[in-house]
């Protein structure tokens, strides 16, 4: 570490310790954490609205603003994740699978503790990469190609395989019905699939219709059906206590914690890949190698450790590639970037040199951002799990106006509510019958992706674009990954029943 490098950062640490620049950072805070708890709004629309009253202050406030919103949205996400089974935001999605159960166990305000805790450490790992690292981990992501992408996302498919429920076969049909949906719409190659003369359906189906549909309103059907959210009885006390023990919890699983933010952070590093691919994975591979992947979506800590760690690290892996190679990780970050270029600023290798304070100074802003994340969050959690006192004739109406005015803010079309109605009920059905929800959503998100970077490799490599999966070595290293995560959960359910008799 040389003394030039201490001197930036020093800088950098400086321009942000100002009043004007705290404010930006509490302000910016406070609206994230709100717009991640709505379902249907995401962080790209927080930037986005806000967007207007960057053009009069200075770009490191600007962008300080603009971040604060971004990485905070999420932790705002995992608040109705945990106590609605309703992800404020896709990258919540996987929280759901053990925070919603913990709440109805009882334990809504630990589930919470645990999601906070777990969010703090994701995202200053993913910071503390991006201050130390940039250069490194940006070359890596500059050799990935059409065919690295389109196998990152049938990596992020075949882990189909271990969220499939009750049944392999149940998870993949729901997956493969993911998939189908997710080719709907206009295909790369200018043709028109599926879409039944609805031009509604020609940019295919958006992303939020979907997600709070299967999760949100698949729920409040089944929350029409009892009195309160835990079945049976009054749910807990609020408890600040019990938030903060949660807290904790995360540390007594290190080598979750060090797995789940290294993936975080590569795949946040990935364009187009997104926080959502990250928690899907990261979920994913804490299952597979966890001694009870059994206890996984009964109400595991370590399934909501996975998650939150994971989409939070990709905060910082997003805005890695966006500062130093100009290629956004993400949408946000897409929007991001053209707040930069707005601002008179080039993204791109010579960034770090030519504005040195502004980049360090935005990293700086980045790890006092978790601190007023954390005490905001709290209160947050301590305040919103109140709703669960509250009786379902209330809350399910509640939650399903934010349900409608969400699938309706995206495009601003009444289509989109019935898309999110109609999704509901398949997730209801799903449900009821022993397909998992999840699975479809995972191929809803991943099928787009794998479509088109599959023809993007095709009009790059022609006939034989096949051939390169495996002679690029990243490309071989990702087919082995995949066929373990094929083969994997198979063996495993056989040596456990082996080991059984």
């Amino acid at each position: 570490m040389n003394v030039g490098f201490l001197e930036q950062v020093l800088a950098g640490f400086n321009a942000v310790i100002t009043i004007e620049a705290f404010l930006f950072i509490i302000a910016g805070t406070v609206f994230g954490i709100v717009i991640g708890a709505i379902p249907g709004f995401t962080s790209s629309m927080g930037v986005v609205i806000l967007l207007p009253v960057t053009f009069y202050i200075s770009p490191l406030n600007a962008l300080v603003f603009l971040c604060a919103i971004y990485v905070s949205a999420i932790y705002g996400g995992l608040l109705t994740a945990i106590l609605l089974n309703t992800p404020g935001l896709p990258e919540s999605s996987a929280t759901t699978f053990d925070g919603y159960p913990m709440t109805q166990m009882g334990k809504a305000s630990e589930a919470i503790g645990i999601g906070i805790g777990a969010s703090l450490i994701g995202g200053l790992f993913s910071y503390l990469v991006l201050l130390f690292a940039m250069a490194p981990v940006a070359s890596i992501a500059l050799k990935f190609g059409p065919t690295e992408m389109f196998l990152i996302a049938i990596m992020g498919i075949t882990i189909i395989a271990s969220l499939r429920g009750e049944s392999l076969v149940k998870g993949l049909l729901a997956g493969m019905f993911g998939l189908l949906i997710g080719t709907i719409g206009i295909a790369p190659t200018a043709e028109w699939r599926a879409t039944f003369g609805i031009i509604s359906l020609a940019d295919g189906i958006p992303i939020v219709p979907p997600i709070i549909g299967l999760f949100a309103m698949s729920e409040l059907f089944f929350l029409a059906e009892r009195e309160f959210v835990v079945p049976g009885q009054k749910p807990e006390r609020r408890s600040l206590s019990r938030i903060i023990a949660g807290m904790c919890e995360p540390w007594r699983h290190p080598v979750n914690l060090i797995r789940s933010s290294c993936i975080g952070t590569i795949i946040g590093a990935l364009p187009a890949a997104g926080a959502t691919i990250a928690a899907f994975t990261s979920y994913n591979e804490a299952k597979r190698f966890s001694r009870t992947p059994e206890k996984f979506g009964t109400g595991c800590a370590d399934g909501i450790i996975a998650s939150e760690v994971a989409n939070n690290a990709s905060t910082g892996g997003a805005l890695l590639t966006t500062l130093i190679i100009g290629v956004p990780g993400s949408t946000t970050t897409a929007i991001i970037l053209g707040a930069m270029v707005m601002h008179g600023l080039q993204p791109g290798p010579q960034l770090i040199n030519t504005q040195s304070v502004l980049v360090y100074g935005l990293i700086m802003s980045l790890f006092l951002s978790q601190v007023v994340m954390v005490i905001a969050a709290v209160a947050a959690g301590y305040s919103i799990s109140g709703v669960l006192s509250l009786p379902n004739r209330i809350l399910v109406p509640v939650v399903s106006i934010f349900c409608i005015v969400g699938s309706f803010a995206i495009r601003n079309t009444v289509f989109d509510i019935y898309l999110m109605f109609t999704f509901g009920l398949i997730g209801w059905l799903m449900r009821k019958t022993g397909f998992p929800p999840v699975a479809m959503v995972l191929g809803v998100v991943l099928g787009p992706i794998a479509d088109a970077e599959l023809t993007r490799s095709f009009m790059r490599f022609g006939d034989d674009f096949y051939f390169y999966f495996f002679t690029r070595p990243i490309s071989l290293a990702l087919c082995i990954v995949i066929i373990i995560g094929l083969v994997g959960p198979i063996f495993y359910s056989y040596f456990q029943r082996t080991r059984k008799r």
